[in-house]
């Protein structure tokens, strides 16, 4: 865990602070993307750094690099994005190489109180590509 429970707390909390006031219009809950490639991806995504902020995002991306810089060698990350899945999104199969050696999920859901199926990040072996 590359992030102080305490963090991710404050990143949740921020998420439902953004998107609990159902009566209000901010302009924060405004700038979900709807991102669909067919076979691909089907989900909502906008960038972290305006919808958390200045000081929570550049806590979290200090926090990933200097876990990646630590534990895996890596000099750098890219800007990490936020999404979202409602019925009917999914994400399938895909390589996200371009990215670099290595990828993550910080998934914000709270575990323990979900009443939902899915959101587990599945692997594949680099076997599995393998067609010699």
């Amino acid at each position: 865990d590359f992030l102080p429970a305490v963090q991710a707390s404050a990143l949740r909390q921020r998420f439902v602070d953004r998107l609990s006031t159902v009566r209000e219009t901010p302009s924060e809950r405004f700038v979900w993307d709807y991102w669909h490639v067919e076979g691909q991806y089907s989900l909502v995504r906008t960038p972290a750094e305006p919808f958390f902020g200045e000081e929570a995002y550049a806590r979290l991306c200090d926090a990933l690099t200097t876990f990646g810089q630590e534990s895996l060698g890596c000099d750098t990350i890219t800007p990490p994005w936020l999404s979202y899945y409602t019925d009917g999104c999914y994400q399938g199969l895909h390589t996200d190489a371009w990215h670099g050696p290595f990828a993550y999920v910080l998934s914000l859901t709270p575990w323990e109180e979900r009443s939902f199926r899915g959101g587990e990040t599945v692997l594949l072996s680099e076997s599995v590509l393998d067609y010699r």
